[in-house]
């Protein structure tokens, strides 16, 4: 499918989920689970909207942490009347019968191992964003679902915002004229993670299972619930954390569908040096793409104190003619050549018929990027808001920009995102190590 033709698909799939969400139930209930749903966590809060949809059963909660297993059942039960069951294996999940798909929202080293696993056991997959950890990830993923025609979509809700979706529009159809440049940036204040000691594994922690596919290490006392993000050995930093976001939207939005030619990156740990954080703190990265137009990324996670165009996370997308800004709080705003506002699109107001709903919230966008994946599920349809072809190449730019500020400048194929050159220390990022018996093959 061409881009273009994708945005307006996508419109579509906006204006049935709105319909969907004002309905009354479907008969034919979807049954998922939910995998990693500590409260507070983002699995805690995508099933509390996956459960808004109409015909949505939450019929399993799974999680390694007993606790974070039984306060989302509690929550669950004490939303919807229904308890559903609890399980800390995600093996077993993929064995039940009466699970028709997935959400998750696990740590990053089990993205793809869960998607890969679960379209292989036959599931519907909705995983957070980045779906993979490194890029033999991704093609893995690529292979497994055309092999499976599993059903596929990440978690890159803003892809669902109908403000997202009509700006892109606009954007193709020449309101900025000729797209050549797209900025991306986030800025945070987070705190030093210090230096961690061996302890105890918890009681209400199974550490071996939380490992998973990842090569088994000591349990320290500053790894859990949140810092592993920062660990080579189990997230993939603040390019895989944060950037997925907006340079998705605007690498859309410039209408590039193949690979960067070249990425370059520079960065390191400036802010808090002397802890564990072993990912860059801040990174400034840049994407080039055949055609002559690029991508750059800026990111610093440990200041907040100067953001651009008065946003500390958002995309922007420089034209000929004029620019689009993509803001977090799901608003758009056209720029002409000389930086005066022409145009803003306010709020994700779903469109539905003639009428126009209530503006939506952060957490609606959720609702409606939730909606279509469940669409698709009931339609047996492989095309969801973001299919694996669509998502493995914006996370490409995560894995990239990681393997440039680590070992110099990376060069591909524009097509099929091979390498070409890069470093040793690069190329060592381009697969993982895996425990045994966790091999993705």
């Amino acid at each position: 499918m061409k881009r273009r033709d994708f945005v307006k698909a996508g419109t579509a799939f906006v204006v049935s989920a709105g319909r969907m969400l004002g309905a009354a139930a479907p008969s034919n209930r979807v049954r998922l689970a939910v995998i990693g749903c500590r409260a507070g966590g983002r699995g805690f809060w995508v099933m509390q909207n996956a459960i808004k949809l109409p015909g949505v059963e939450i019929a399993v909660v799974c999680d390694v942490d007993s606790r974070a297993r039984n306060e989302a059942a509690a929550k669950l039960n004490a939303l919807t009347g229904l308890e559903p069951r609890k399980e800390k294996d995600v093996r077993k999940v993929l064995e039940m019968d009466d699970v028709d798909g997935i959400l998750c929202t696990t740590p990053d080293h089990w993205h793809a191992w869960c998607a890969w696993a679960a379209m292989k056991a036959g599931k519907a997959v909705y995983v957070e964003k980045p779906c993979s950890f490194c890029e033999r990830e991704s093609e893995i993923l690529l292979a497994t679902q055309r092999a499976t025609n599993g059903i596929f979509q990440m978690g890159n809700q803003r892809r669902s915002a109908a403000c997202n979706l009509d700006a892109i529009s606009a954007i193709h159809a020449g309101a900025i004229g000729e797209p050549r440049w797209g900025k991306a940036w986030y800025m945070a204040r987070r705190k030093p993670i210090g230096c961690g000691k061996p302890v105890a594994v918890p009681e209400w922690l199974d550490w071996d299972l939380w490992q998973g596919p990842a090569p088994r290490t000591a349990f320290h006392d500053n790894y859990v619930h949140y810092n592993w993000h920062w660990f080579l050995r189990w997230g993939t930093g603040e390019n895989g954390n944060n950037a997925p976001h907006f340079t998705d939207i605007v690498r859309w939005a410039l209408g590039e569908d193949g690979y960067p030619v070249r990425t370059t990156a520079g960065g390191g740990r400036f802010f808090y040096e002397g802890d564990d954080w072993q990912w860059p703190d801040s990174v400034n990265a840049t994407w080039e793409f055949a055609d002559r137009r690029f991508i750059t990324w800026e990111c610093v996670s440990c200041v907040e104190n100067n953001p651009y165009m008065g946003c500390t996370t958002g995309g922007m997308v420089y034209g000929l003619d004029g620019a689009v800004l993509f803001r977090p709080n799901s608003t758009c705003a056209l720029f002409d050549a000389k930086g005066k506002l022409v145009r803003e699109w306010k709020g994700d107001a779903v469109k539905t018929g003639e009428n126009i709903s209530k503006t939506m919230s952060f957490g609606d966008m959720d609702v409606a990027h939730l909606a279509r994946f469940v669409d698709c599920i009931r339609a047996h349809d492989p095309r969801t808001a973001s299919p694996v072809d669509e998502a493995v190449k914006s996370v490409a730019l995560t894995h990239f920009a990681n393997m440039a500020q680590q070992g110099g400048d990376v060069i591909v194929d524009a097509q099929t995102g091979g390498l070409v050159s890069a470093s040793e220390r690069a190329r060592q990022l381009w697969n993982r190590e895996y425990a045994r018996g966790w091999e993705m093959v």
